[in-house]
C-alpha cells in the first residue's frame, strides 16, 4: 500500500508530505519512504493562521467574522495540503492519504467535560486533488472518550521502535517536545508531552534574529542561559503534572516568552530556551525512571546542535537520530499518520488509553471516501499476504 502522510505541527513552518510504502508485518509494519518534502505555507496563508492561533486572541476577528475566518481557513488549508501532496506524489500510484491537518486549538481533557481539539484542513479538498480516500480527524475520537487527544504518535513508536533488547525512548523535537518510553522487549509504553521543543526557539529566531529558525543552533551556541529565567519558566505548574498530559501553543506560544526575554541578547535568549527544553526533558525522564536511556530522536530540533548537546548533558543519554532505526527523522510524524490511516482502514483501534487517559482504545479518524471498496479490498489483500 502506498500512502501519503500529511502533517503540519505547532511550529507552523509548512506541510510535511511523506509518500510511504507500507507493508503489514504482524502487528507492526515495514515502512519505506519513497519521497518526502516539507512544502512551505504561502506567506499570506501562514499570516491568516497566525492571526487565529493562540495567543493572538486580541488580533482575532470576533463573532461571525471569526466563524467565517475559520470556515475559509479550513477550506484553504485543505487545498494547500492537497496541492502539496499532489506535488510530492506526482507519478506515484497512491492507495490512500492520511492527514493530521493543522491544529487551530487544543484543549485536551476538561474537568466535567470531554476534551476539545480542532484540526483544520478540509479532507474533501485533499481528496479532490488526489483522487483517493483520505483519512483525517484523528484526535477527536480520543477526546470524546475522555482522553487528551494527544500525543498519538506513541502508538506508532510502539509499532515501529518497540520490542528492542534495550530500554529506550523515542523523542520528538517538534514545536512541542514529546517522548515515548519503550520498555525492553516490548510491553506497554508510556508517553507524554514534556514542554516546548522548537516553539520558543523559532519564535525567538523570528522576532530577534529575523530568521525562521536558528540554523544549527549557532546563535544559541554563542549565548549564555539566564539561570533565573530558566528556573522561573520551569516552575510553571504544568511541568510537574503527572501523565497523561499534552500541551501546545495555547500554553507555550509567543506569550510564554513575556517581556523579560526582551532584556536578554538574542543569543542569551536562545540559549535560555535551549536549557528549558533540555531540563524539562531530563526531569521528566528522571521522574519516570528513564534517565540515561538511549534517545531515538526525530523532528526539526535534531538539527540544533546546541539543543542536542544540552539534552545529552542533562539527560546523560546518547541521542541517536531515528535514521539509525530506519526512520527519516524529518518525515517521522507524517509517516506516523500514514500508519494511523492504515490502522483505521484495517478497523484496528489505534489509541493508547494509558497515554491519553481515554476510557479505552478507540478507532481513530474519519474517512473522506473515494472508491472505498477498492482500497478496502487492497487492505484485505495485503493483510492476507502479511
Amino acid at each position: 500500500m502506498i500512502a501519503a502522510g500529511l502533517m503540519s505541527g505547532t511550529s507552523l513552518d509548512g506541510i510535511d508530505v511523506a509518500a510511504v510504502d507500507l507493508r503489514p508485518r504482524g502487528r507492526a509494519y515495514d515502512v519505506r519512504v519513497l519521497r518526502f518534502e516539507t512544502v512551505r505555507y504561502d506567506p499570506s496563508l501562514a499570516s491568516r493562521l497566525r492571526a487565529l492561533l493562540p495567543p493572538a486572541q486580541s488580533e482575532s476577528p470576533r463573532g461571525a467574522g471569526a466563524a467565517r475566518a475559520i470556515c475559509e481557513l479550513d477550506a484553504d488549508v485543505g487545498a494547500a495540503f492537497g496541492e502539496a501532496a499532489a506535488r510530492v506524489t506526482r507519478g506515484l500510484r497512491l492507495d490512500f492519504a492520511a492527514s493530521h491537518g493543522q491544529t487551530l486549538h487544543h484543549v485536551g481533557r476538561r474537568p466535567g467535560a470531554a476534551g476539545a481539539t480542532l484540526q483544520i484542513g478540509d479532507a474533501f479538498a485533499i481528496r479532490e486533488r488526489l483522487g483517493v480516500t483520505v483519512a483525517y480527524d484523528f484526535r477527536r475520537a480520543d477526546c470524546a472518550a475522555g482522553g487528551e487527544g494527544a500525543p498519538l504518535v506513541p502508538y506508532v513508536d510502539a509499532l515501529l521502535l518497540g520490542g528492542a533488547g534495550e530500554r529506550r525512548a523515542a523523542l520528538n523535537l517538534g514545536g512541542i517536545a514529546n517522548v515515548t518510553l519503550l520498555p525492553a522487549g516490548g510491553g506497554d509504553v508510556l508517553a507524554f508531552d514534556v514542554g516546548p521543543g522548537n516553539m520558543l526557539l523559532d519564535e525567538l529566531a523570528r522576532t530577534r534574529l529575523g530568521r525562521p529558525f536558528d540554523d544549527g543552533g549557532e546563535a544559541a551556541e554563542r549565548g549564555c542561559a539566564d539561570e533565573t529565567l530558566v528556573e522561573r519558566f520551569l516552575a510553571d505548574p504544568w511541568f510537574a503534572l503527572p501523565p497523561p498530559k499534552s500541551t501546545g501553543r495555547e500554553r507555550f506560544g509567543a506569550h510564554a516568552l513575556g517581556e523579560v526575554w526582551g532584556r536578554l541578547s538574542p543569543e542569551d535568549a536562545l540559549a535560555s530556551a535551549v536549557e528549558i527544553t533540555a531540563r524539562a526533558l531530563a526531569r521528566a525522564l528522571a521522574r519516570a525512571g528513564y534517565s540515561g536511556v538511549p534517545l531515538i530522536a526525530s523532528g526539526g530540533g535534531l538539527r540544533n546542535r546546541a539543543l542536542i548537546a544540552a539534552i545529552a548533558r542533562w539527560t546523560g543519554s546518547e541521542v541517536r537520530s531515528s535514521a539509525s532505526a530506519g526512520i527519516d527523522p524529518d518525515a517521522k510524524e507524517a509517516i506516523a499518520f500514514a500508519v494511523l490511516g492504515y490502522e483505521l482502514l484495517r478497523g484496528r483501534p489505534a489509541g493508547l488509553p494509558n497515554v491519553t487517559g481515554a476510557a479505552g482504545p478507540r478507532l481513530l479518524g474519519a474517512l473522506a471516501p473515494h472508491d472505498l471498496a477498492h482500497v478496502l479490498a487492497r487492505v484485505r489483500s495485503e493483510e492476507g499476504q502479511a
